[in-house]
């Protein structure tokens, strides 16, 4: 009896004997693996978030296909720029003029996304000069398209965007008072580190635009890549924390939103506004089928009425600044006060439900410029067709990327094809 007692307790230890190593030699494993995703992560975390080249396509914008190379493909009057920044990097942009004899109209500083370069983004500037009355440079970071081979990195597109800012409000063709930065997902970061920048250093910023931007890339982190935010703390570098940086700004400031957004979660536009306490003017403008990369097509006219009314204010508060500021006088906060529904189109686009608002709506303006037809090139849009396999970038990276910018970029051009451009085509 005694025997049997001690063969079961030999055979019991030796179980536990054998599941403690087991275990051990699993932990090992595991904290092995994670030491290794962690390396890889540490040095590798730049080229998870920036794509300078996207889906088989070309970096530089003059290998794009056609229509997608430069402005002038639309007859659009437009001036290279090339802007030197503080560290020596030299970074390449287009001024998209809305009218070259007009000088007091608005300026937009386009800051596009992670992926891709700037050629993609022409039918969003074409549609910004159709429906907007200001001019949009369009800002290539460095190591996309034109700008310097140069890797991308948090600091250097702080420095970008710093130039950027100094360079346009010096433009003689350019009015400083009029200024606004505009920018879309990681573009919303670097907007908004540049309006920090800019009230830091007596800058001319009339105000701030962003759409479907995020809290920070550690909030990011949280949301795209689960397995790997209990190590966030050790190994990311990355910050672009605007989170940290609205509740201080007190430059205008609308959000632009898409409240079905795939890959930012809507909640952090709903945060960041949230937070926006001291900011002169303070909008917020929901686009209910809004998608990540697409709202500013699904939002149609109500859309363009919400960035047209912005402009509208904040181009007020600037200039009452600028003419009352040897007498000190403050500009009151101006908070939205209440919802607005309404139904718009744009031309060619079936009659659609329009989404919430805190802007107020404003009609477009007619004005008496040339009209430029766009031609539609049915070759070219089945070429693009073709481009836009494999243009989405991998789920387990921290891009803020859709997953067709071909597909979406084609769809609006073939939208504008039917649409006039009012241009002026004075001393082009």
């Amino acid at each position: 009896m005694s025997g049997a007692v001690e063969e079961r307790g030999s055979a019991l230890s030796w179980m536990i004997n054998a599941t403690a190593v087991f275990a051990w030699r699993m932990g090992t494993v595991v904290v092995g693996l994670g030491a290794v995703v962690a390396t890889i992560l540490y040095f590798k975390q730049d080229s998870l978030l920036y794509f300078p080249e996207v889906g088989g396509l070309p970096r530089r914008p003059g290998q794009n296909p056609r229509r997608y190379r430069n402005p002038s493909e639309h007859q659009i009057p437009y001036r290279e720029e090339q802007i030197l920044c503080e560290d020596g990097v030299q970074i390449h942009a287009w001024l998209l003029l809305r009218s070259e004899a007009k000088k007091n109209v608005p300026t937009l500083v386009f800051f596009h996304g992670n992926a891709g370069n700037i050629g993609l983004r022409l039918p969003n500037a074409i549609h910004m000069l159709q429906f907007l009355d200001a001019n949009v440079l369009m800002v290539e970071y460095r190591g996309y398209g034109d700008s310097d081979t140069v890797t991308p990195n948090e600091a250097g597109l702080k420095l970008d965007a710093e130039a950027a800012l100094r360079h346009i409000a010096k433009h003689p063709k350019i009015d400083p008072s009029q200024i606004f930065v505009f920018g879309r997902s990681l573009g919303g970061a670097v907007a908004f580190h540049l309006a920090q920048y800019a009230e830091q250093n007596s800058l001319p910023l009339a105000g701030v635009i962003v759409e479907n931007t995020f809290l920070s890339i550690s909030k990011m982190v949280d949301h795209l890549m689960p397995f790997v935010a209990p190590l966030k703390g050790l190994v990311l570098r990355i910050g672009w924390n605007s989170e940290a940086i609205v509740p201080h700004l007190q430059s205008p400031v609308l959000y632009l939103a898409g409240a079905m957004d795939q890959l930012v979660p809507h909640s952090h536009m709903l945060t960041l506004w949230k937070t926006t306490k001291l900011s002169k003017l303070l909008r917020l403008h929901v686009v209910p089928d809004g998608t990540h990369n697409e709202t500013w097509m699904q939002g149609k006219q109500a859309y363009w009425d919400a960035i047209n009314a912005f402009l509208k204010e904040a181009g007020h508060i600037s200039s009452s600044s600028s003419s009352s500021s040897c007498a000190n006088t403050e500009v009151p906060p101006v908070a939205a006060a209440s919802l607005a529904t309404g139904t718009s189109t744009v031309p060619g686009s079936p009659l659609d439900t329009m989404d919430a608002s805190l802007v107020h709506r404003r009609s477009s303006q007619n004005g008496d410029t040339p009209k430029i037809k766009l031609n539609n090139n049915k070759h070219e849009e089945s070429k693009m067709a073709s481009t836009t396999t494999g243009t989405a970038a991998s789920s387990s990276s921290i891009p803020i990327m859709p997953s067709g910018i071909m597909g979406m970029a084609r769809e609006a051009l073939r939208e504008t094809s039917t649409t006039d451009i009012n241009v002026d085509k004075k001393d082009m």
